[in-house]
């Protein structure tokens, strides 16, 4: 008896648990998540098709060619904060060289021998002025006025003879001069004439002499200040068209962060920011562009750049579930 059971076997052991055969069929064929993939992959919520390795941010100069093309406004958004203020502030200093450029060839057409040799004689003693009659020249766009009659001259009248038509304004009192440029933009100078210094007595030649250097350096530290004041004031007005950016993505009903919709404020600017800046070389700072016409130009390339920016929108997103464990022996 114990030999047939011994031969036969156990009939149960020889054919095995089917279901230990056969496996679990959902080990088999695997998680049908994991084979298809994220869906979402590659759809504008930050992957790209499954590539891993993050986009470079873009140099300086990509920044500049990219600011013209708002389709391509996503890849700008990736640039850090350090390289955003470098590319500001180069735009700012070309533009202030540029700005010097055409102040030098407006100034060249004045012959300052000429000027000088028609001037009534003066001495400058203790910073004031002493002159033997006023003197006024006007030639093609240039004013020149000198008394002793009055200690300055102000803004408002310069304004007023750039109104009148003149582009370089020069008022000469007794205690200063004052000087205006105006050609689409208006720039002003003062100099105070007890920088000549106190108790100093010198001839028209030798006041003219000393002049002539603290003029360039002021002129100098004019277009400094407008380098420093630009880039400030672009950083500033970007803040501004902020806002607007934020409206316009809460109207398209997208999610974005500050961060993403102020660098999208910031190069929306560069177009006519550089149209601005070409029209005024072309044209020696005559011509310029219309402040309202910067805005509606600026503001239009903003809302399209924001609308194609991958950035979530407000749709939720649909859930997949995750595979069930059911319990059971069969299933283990």
């Amino acid at each position: 008896m114990d030999n047939y059971n011994q031969q036969q076997g156990n009939p149960y052991q020889q054919q095995g648990n089917p279901y230990q055969q056969q496996g679990n069929p959902y080990q088999q064929q695997g998680n049908p998540y994991q084979q298809q993939g994220d869906p979402y992959m590659n759809n504008g919520y930050g992957n790209n098709g499954g590539n891993t390795q993050p986009q470079k941010a873009p140099n300086i100069f990509q920044q500049f060619i990219l600011a013209f093309v708002p389709t391509k406004y996503d890849r700008l958004t990736k640039v850090k904060t350090g390289s955003m203020i470098v590319f500001v502030t180069l735009l700012a200093f070309v533009s202030a060289v540029l700005s010097c450029i055409v102040h030098m060839i407006n100034v060249s057409y004045i012959d300052v021998n000429a000027l000088v040799s028609q001037m009534p004689d003066f001495t400058m003693t203790d910073g004031h002025l002493q002159l033997e009659e006023d003197f006024l020249y006007e030639e093609g766009g240039l004013y020149v006025y000198m008394t002793d009659e009055v200690d300055g001259f102000t803004y408002a009248d310069a304004a007023e003879k750039a109104i009148a038509g003149y582009q370089d304004i020069i008022l000469v009192g007794r205690n200063m001069i004052y000087i205006m440029q105006y050609r689409g933009e208006t720039k002003t100078q003062y100099l105070g004439f007890e920088m000549f210094g106190r108790n100093k007595q010198l001839s028209k030649k030798r006041a003219v002499e000393a002049l002539m250097p603290m003029l360039t350096g002021l002129t100098i530290m004019l277009y400094v200040f407008d380098f420093l004041a630009g880039a400030l004031g672009y950083f500033l007005f970007a803040a501004v068209y902020l806002l607007f950016a934020m409206l316009f993505a809460s109207l398209m009903k997208k999610k974005l962060e500050p961060a993403v919709l102020f660098r999208v404020a910031v190069y929306s600017k560069v177009p006519m920011f550089v149209a601005a800046m070409l029209l005024e070389l072309v044209s020696l700072g005559g011509l310029t562009v219309p402040f309202l016409l910067r805005v509606a130009v600026t503001l239009g390339l903003m809302a399209f750049a924001i609308g194609k920016l991958p950035g979530n929108d407000q749709a939720q997103v649909p859930m997949t579930a995750p595979p069930m464990n059911p319990g059971g022996q069969g299933w283990q």
